[in-house]
């Protein structure tokens, strides 16, 4: 078969296999395979594909019908315009996710910080420490991850940026490696809860690490243990800024209340309407 031939035959047996991007899955996956750019399919959408790359092209094509996510067949994800090496010890960083960076870059412009000390609880693939540091020249970072080898892979893509040698790499459970205070502690944390599980597309619930999306009945038992923590590791004038789940605005703003030391505190939607993040100023 010819480019445009394969790609068709690709997209509809996604589309049977319940992607929801079936076109888009199977340009990357053959862009990938050929290591070409995606614009080249329409260069040459007559070019006829050798046994070896269409056998080669069926596996990768395989894995995604079992559901396997497209940045892990491929071992990337693109996040604040930055590329990330990924695998499945490591969340896939996830567009709303740039709304933590975002409001975290808004936090060290309102209070005109020039060096912020960052830390970052569950850095995962190092999405959003990476993005900071490169966004904040002079910040001082420190990342830890109860998972070594997620914190081995968020020192790779540290590396692949250059921004390595700011970052304070440790591993540990939440607060039991962290030292000294921050300016600000910003954290994606686990936040479904165990009913929700059930409920993920398969992509999700069968491939993404489960310790890095389950938080108890409620989904916020690492938000509680954060909040408690930073009182803490926060200093005063500092941000908590964290990732949330839909609904769980009021609870974790009621949460930071009981705290008795945030104040300023405010959620903020993702662009689908979505609450994502909420942020407190330590008073």
């Amino acid at each position: 078969m010819n480019i445009r031939e394969e790609l068709n035959r690709a997209a509809a047996r996604l589309a049977r296999a319940g992607s929801g991007s079936p076109r888009l899955d199977a340009e990357i996956l053959l862009t990938f395979f050929l290591n070409i750019e995606r614009l080249e399919l329409y260069k040459a959408p007559e070019r006829i594909l050798t046994a070896e790359e269409a056998a080669g092209f069926e596996k990768l094509l395989e894995r995604r019908c079992q559901g396997e996510p497209v940045a892990y067949i491929i071992g990337f994800k693109e996040f604040w315009s930055l590329l990330f090496l990924v695998n499945r010890e490591v969340l896939i960083p996830r567009p709303e996710t740039e709304i933590l960076v975002e409001e975290t870059l808004q936090a060290v412009q309102d209070e005109s910080w020039a060096a912020p000390r960052i830390l970052e609880i569950g850095v995962g693939s190092g999405a959003i420490t990476v993005a900071l540091a490169r966004e904040l020249p002079e910040a001082i970072l420190t990342a830890t991850d109860i998972a070594a080898g997620a914190l081995d892979l968020a020192r790779e893509n540290a590396r692949r940026h250059g921004v390595a040698a700011r970052i304070d790499f440790r591993c540990g459970d939440l607060w039991t490696p962290v030292e000294g205070t921050f300016d600000l502690i910003v954290s994606n944390p686990p936040y479904i809860s165990a009913t929700d599980f059930s409920r993920l597309p398969r992509g999700v619930k069968d491939y993404e690490p489960r310790q890095a999306l389950l938080a108890g009945a409620a989904g916020t038992a690492c938000h509680r243990a954060i909040i408690a923590g930073s009182v803490r590791y926060l200093k005063k004038g500092g941000w908590l800024l964290m990732e949330m789940g839909e609904g769980q605005g009021a609870e974790l703003t009621e949460l930071l209340k009981q705290a008795a030391v945030y104040e300023r505190r405010a959620v903020r939607c993702d662009y689908g309407g979505a609450e994502r993040v909420i942020r407190a100023r330590k008073g």
